[in-house]
């Protein structure tokens, strides 16, 4: 009889594991290895690019050396060309007066400086003055001529001849001129020439002339008994050579400047600069010209010396080269240069970059290889995740549904509805959601809960009446869903729109009808829900969400918090505890809103005026009102509108009316509390008779007048306008509550707040409309005057 194989213990565990250790080392080598080679190949690429940026920065760097040195040299020569010919000339100009006074060799003077003027550019001006005060000038003019400056103070006078000529050099007129004061012997060029006793170049100045900057070349001229005897001049403008340093081609952004050894400006690479005001003004430092990288540039400058430097300024490079320039005075100036080091350098980053382009072109065929042997794997493990993720949404959802089937049949009615509107805003991501429950007769759909999830807090009574919103209730009897992203638009929720979610800033709206034998019983009203992938099976949820609420509403249990809309909110048979005086919680509340602000109602004194009956006419869109009613005498409708409520107004005792904007504000009040009922009364009687006014006239005509009324009490603020007799505005408090609500209130509707409410009560005709968050209230009744008792 054959033995059986006997197989060791633990043999094949081993082999699991084995086998196990293979299939994740085969995997890791199939990820790893495209991971690997992409590396290397990524590391060769950055080696070859560094080396190519190294070899050309150096390469850059020499480049620029020589570009700068060229343009030192270009700017020297330029100088020299501009300067070097209006020494020459006066050097011979001075030669041929010979020292004689001015009136004695003017005419030589006169003729080298026409000719200086016609053939050296750069040449403004002459001038020649000798120390009795006796001074000729000629200057360019703008008809291609000259003109001329004549001092004569012989004998102790003082007088001004100015002479000018045509382009032809005939005299055009030659007139004496007393107002001016011109000294040439306290002028820079003078003094610094008898100064020096030589030949000299001032510093950049401003010309008395012709106010604009410039240089002056002097000669001094003295006898043999070493007295002086003339001092020649001529005026460089420093324009032109200003206009070619701002055309030289320094990289993208360098400049060059000349400056003295001192750092002031000799030329600037700017048509348009200046130098200090007054007529002996000096050139500008150069940190004085508003340019930080110049200005630390040059107080690096003084304490390093001069010199090529590369300076770090900030968080930028940048090259300074500041070479002597000897002029041909004897004067030493230096020529600036200040570019970035990036100018020079930033076609080695270019050219780097195209050479790293080049090489991530081999990588990226690396990585498309690469990617190709992992793209199935990746694909398949994003669609098992996916698919997980959608079984786990899918579950909770499910579990949401099913705890609100087990709260909704439950007993606690209140528990279990605040459970479902914090459950369908969180499963449906909606800022509000709430459930409703429709009035037998069927006119009224009143607030069961409505959880905010901002706020994370349930309000309830709010009511919505079928003559206020017939679209929506037609639309809502028809027992289908309806969803809307732009509720404003949409027929079927504009009138909701209007006068619920709009005051909210809500306009993207969930409602799925709960239907009870076929009829529509309530809704559930998602609010602001989530669009999107997020939105997926929230109409699903929300239909099986509303059959569960309509076995609730079958079974008929009453609404712990729902609020009839015939029943008295003040009757003490509602089980419902009478909030305290709405006028004195409202105080309460307004007092510490003044109180954050370190402010209370004594304080403000006369500003606030207290219990003030305020109403506002919403009037309708001038659109609408612009045509001509056909017995209006050929005026718009809204100048009989306008009729109408003055007339109205006159006919009332308010305290106040005015016309703002489309807007009536009418109020009244008294400085004894007592008599807030009546106030109360007079602002309500004419706003009924403003309603049935408007009514009236859009029956008369066949219009449709948009008109809406709203009433508030409380305190209001005050201020005086600067008119005679001086005329007071109201502002805040009821005027703006009453604003609020008459936006909010539906056509041809007058809302009133719960203060007003209680003052009117009992004369007035009221039904409740719901409850409303309004600023400096907080959570406040709102109601609908129908008319007088």
């Amino acid at each position: 009889m054959a033995r059986p194989i006997q197989t060791p213990a633990g043999t094949g565990a081993a082999s699991v594991r084995g086998r196990r250790g293979r299939a994740q080392w085969q995997t890791s080598l199939l990820y790893g290895l495209p991971v690997v080679g992409v590396s290397v190949v990524l590391l060769l690429v950055a080696a070859i690019a560094y080396y190519i940026y190294a070899a050309n920065r150096h390469g850059a760097t020499l480049l620029s050396n020589d570009l700068v040195n060229a343009i030192e040299e270009r700017v020297v020569m330029q100088m020299r060309a501009y300067f070097g010919p209006p020494q020459h000339l006066l050097e011979l100009a001075d030669t041929a007066v010979e020292g004689r006074p001015v009136f004695d060799a003017r005419r030589e003077a006169e003729r080298y400086a026409r000719h200086g003027l016609a053939t050296v550019p750069s040449v403004s001006a002459l001038s020649y003055a000798d120390p009795d005060g006796n001074y000729l000038f000629v200057l360019r003019n703008g008809r291609n001529s000259f003109d001329s400056k004549l001092v004569d103070r012989r004998n102790g006078g003082h007088r001004v001849t100015w002479t000018r000529h045509d382009e032809n050099g005939r005299v055009v007129t030659s007139q004496d001129d007393p107002t001016d004061t011109f000294d040439a012997r306290v002028r820079p060029w003078y003094q610094a020439a008898v100064e020096a006793k030589k030949p000299i170049w001032t510093d950049t100045y401003q010309f008395f002339t012709i106010h604009r900057p410039g240089i002056t070349f002097s000669i001094p001229h003295y006898g043999a008994d070493g007295k002086l005897q003339t001092v020649l001049a001529l005026d460089i403008e420093l324009d032109s050579l200003c206009t070619f340093l701002s055309q030289l081609k320094i990289g993208t952004s360098g400049k060059a400047y000349i400056i003295d050894r001192n750092g002031r400006i000799v030329a600037f690479p700017s048509e348009n600069w200046g130098v200090a005001e007054g007529d002996t003004g000096k050139a500008p430092l150069l940190d004085e010209v508003g340019d930080p990288i110049l200005t630390m540039a040059f107080n690096r400058l003084r304490v390093e010396g001069f010199g090529r430097k590369i300076l770090d300024i900030g968080d930028r490079r940048v090259i300074v080269s500041s070479g002597p320039v000897s002029m041909l005075s004897g004067r030493d100036w230096v020529v600036l240069i200040v570019v970035p080091e990036s100018d020079f350098i930033g076609f080695v980053a270019s050219s780097s970059v195209a050479a790293l382009i080049m090489s991530l072109v081999v990588v990226v065929i690396v990585i498309g290889l690469a990617t190709f042997l992992v793209w199935r794997n990746i694909q398949a493990g994003r669609r098992v995740a996916a698919a997980a993720t959608r079984q786990q949404a899918l579950e909770g959802r499910t579990r949401a549904f099913v705890e609100l089937a087990r709260d909704v049949a439950g007993q606690d009615e209140v528990a279990s509805l605040e459970r479902a509107t914090e459950s369908t805003s969180t499963a449906c991501a909606a800022e509000r959601a709430s459930i409703w429950r429709l009035t037998g007769d069927g006119r009224t759909l009143t607030c069961e809960d409505c959880y905010e999830a901002t706020a994370k807090d349930h309000t309830y009574g709010l009511t919505l009446h079928r003559d206020e919103l017939p679209y929506f209730f037609t639309a809502l009897d028809k027992g289908a869903v309806i969803d809307t992203t732009d509720a404003q638009r949409d027929r079927r929720t504009a009138e909701l729109h209007a006068a619920y979610l709009a005051p909210l800033e809500i306009g993207n709206v969930h409602i799925s009808p709960i239907l009870l034998n076929g009829r529509t019983a309530g809704m559930l009203c998602v609010e602001d829900p989530q669009r999107g992938d997020r939105a997926a099976g929230m109409a699903a949820f929300c239909d099986a969400l509303s059959i569960l609420l309509a076995l609730r509403f079958a079974a008929g249990a009453p609404s712990a918090t729902a609020v009839s809309p015939a029943s008295n909110l003040d009757s003490p048979a509602q089980n419902v505890i009478k909030p305290p005086d709405a006028a004195v919680q409202r105080q309460a509340r307004l007092e510490r809103i003044l109180f954050q602000h370190n402010a209370s109602l004594d304080s403000l004194g006369k500003g606030v005026v207290a219990n003030a009956a305020v109403g506002v006419v919403k009037l309708p869109d001038w659109t609408t009102v612009v045509q001509q009613p056909p017995d209006a005498s050929g005026r718009p409708a809204m100048d009989t509108i306008t009729k109408e409520m003055r007339d109205v107004v006159e006919r009332s005792d308010v305290s106040y009316a005015a016309l703002l904007d489309d807007e009536i504000v009418l109020a009244a009040f008294s400085s004894d509390p007592t008599q807030a009922p009546r106030n109360a009364a007079l602002v309500a009687i004419a706003m009924l008779e403003m309603r049935d006014r408007l009514t009236g006239l859009e029956d008369k005509w066949g219009i449709d007048l948009d008109f809406r009324f709203a009433m508030d009490v409380g305190s209001v603020m005050a201020s005086a306008i600067a008119s005679d007799p001086p005329n007071r505005n109201l502002w805040g408090g009821a005027v703006s509550i009453a604003k609020i609500l008459a936006a909010t209130a539906a056509r041809h509707t007058i809302a009133a707040s719960e203060t007003a409410y209680e003052l009117l009560a009992s004369q007035f005709l009221l039904r409740p409309r719901g409850i409303y968050f309004l600023p400096e209230t907080g959570n406040m009744r709102t109601f609908i005057m129908l008319g007088r008792l």
